[in-house]
């Protein structure tokens, strides 16, 4: 008989072992923990780690010893849920976080993964493991998936995040395979987030990661406890996927490559602090700018051509009035904009909400929608009051941002000399992290990552 979507699942997490990995997917799990954490201990003076901080720290003091987990770049000792939540947000608190397919990853799995290894003194090995299948799990569901929810109003990284959260949860506390199959049926149930915060700009989507990082971690704990989900959770008539993507039709293929096709290997880096479909437009328009030294004062108009599946995305074609990052961040007009009149695209320049020379710019740009321009591709074509033109299209794949370990490294000590992050807790995490496989608990990591600015 064939197995359920959650049964197969499950079945692959619970028999997942540090052994049986490929050299490259440890490397590439260590690489996606490096940014993650990095990028992360950046953003502790922001204002959604810093409302995720205070809430957890005022409604979890007196967790006792042995029993707690660590808030990062903070050192408050909380539940293991709330410090997964409240490390989510950090981590996610730039909008520079890893990128698989259309979900941010990293974000939701490594919070949840440190937090219970912390509590739990689980084994360098067993975090990497707990990471891996967690990425895994989440890439094939985004890769099969995406298509059918994202026009549905549905973000992917909490809607298919909590999977990671739930598949780390279930390595890390050691659940049986029967359990583990519940704790993903229990993870179908608990899914949520949508996209409506994009068009609006508002913050939800930077607590969506914090909520499924916990409850990912609840799902296993209730399956722990003897929860039983339901077996066909994912595939059944009024199950996830008719719930979420309105078609059942990619069951069976989301599981059919787990374990053969590494999924991690696609995880992807930005060197901007601005939406992932935002990142080649702004690499082409920054050199653009620079090999030709466009004044944006004289420039009379621009076009770029995106994927319509990205030119539809939510938020990526607003042009204002802005109030909030999370608008300037996601809206392709306006990153543009930064790029011509700061010659960069920093954090700083995104919140530049009323900035004349920006707003004047936003109007002279026209945003269109190409069926011949693949996903993370774009051409940009400028004209100038001259009559001059420039012209720069870029076709890359998602492979594009694959950065190796060292490449990654140099971002993010790019961004964090950037925050004032102090270097020598940066150099410490990084050498942790990248012999983790030998260490037998993750006490040293987080006694690195509990200092406060």
């Amino acid at each position: 008989m064939k197995k359920t979507v959650a049964e197969s699942m499950g079945t692959f997490v619970y028999n997942l072992s540090y052994e049986k990995l490929p050299e490259e997917i440890i490397a590439k799990a260590k690489t996606c923990m490096i940014n993650g954490i990095g990028i992360g201990i950046s953003c502790y003076d922001l204002e959604f780690p810093k409302i995720a901080r205070e809430l957890i720290t005022a409604e979890e003091s007196g967790i006792s010893q042995g029993k707690s987990s660590t808030i990062f770049s903070d050192g408050a000792k909380v539940s293991v849920m709330g410090a997964a939540f409240a490390n989510s947000v950090l981590f996610h608190g730039r909008g520079q976080e890893d990128t698989l397919g259309s979900s941010h990853t990293g974000t939701v799995i490594t919070p949840a993964a440190l937090a219970i290894a912390e509590r739990n003194r689980n084994s360098g090995k067993n975090v990497l493991t707990a990471i891996i299948a967690g990425y895994e799990v989440v890439g094939a569901l985004d890769r099969e998936v995406s298509a059918f929810t994202t026009p549905r109003g549905f973000r992917a990284s909490p809607a298919f995040g909590i999977f990671g959260s739930t598949s780390a949860a279930s390595k890390l506390l050691n659940l049986t395979e029967e359990e583990t199959i519940n704790a993903i049926g229990f993870a179908a149930a608990f899914a949520s987030g949508t996209l409506e915060c994009f068009a609006a700009g508002t913050m939800e989507w930077r607590f969506e990661v914090g909520v499924v990082s916990r409850d990912g971690i609840l799902a296993a704990l209730i399956a722990k406890n003897g929860g039983k989900s339901a077996p066909t959770a994912m595939e059944g008539k009024t199950g996830y996927l008719n719930a979420f993507a309105n078609t059942t039709e990619n069951a069976q293929e989301i599981v059919k490559h787990l374990g053969k096709r590494w999924e991690i290997m696609n995880a992807g880096f930005k060197p901007y602090p601005v939406c992932a479909f935002n990142q080649t437009p702004v690499i082409a328009m920054l050199n653009m700018v620079n090999e030709n030294d466009i004044d944006h004062r004289n420039i009379k108009k621009i076009e770029i051509k995106v994927n319509p599946y990205e030119y539809h995305y939510a938020g990526m074609n607003y042009r204002g009035p802005f109030r909030t990052v999370g608008a300037t961040l996601m809206s392709t007009p306006f990153c543009l904009a930064v790029a011509c009149v700061d010659r960069d695209v920093t954090l700083a320049g995104i919140h530049q909400f009323e900035s004349p020379e920006i707003v004047r710019l936003i109007e002279k740009i026209e945003h269109i929608p190409d069926d011949e321009m693949p996903r993370f591709s774009c051409s940009v074509f400028v004209e100038m009051d001259d009559g001059k033109v420039h012209e720069k299209e870029m076709k890359v794949t998602p492979d594009y941002y694959n950065f190796d370990m060292e490449r990654d490294i140099e971002l993010v000590k790019r961004v964090t000399e950037e925050t004032g992050v102090p270097q020598d807790k940066v150099d410490k995490m990084i050498r942790t992290v990248k012999g983790l496989e030998k260490a037998p608990t993750v006490e040293e990591l987080i006694k690195t990552l509990s200092f406060r600015p």
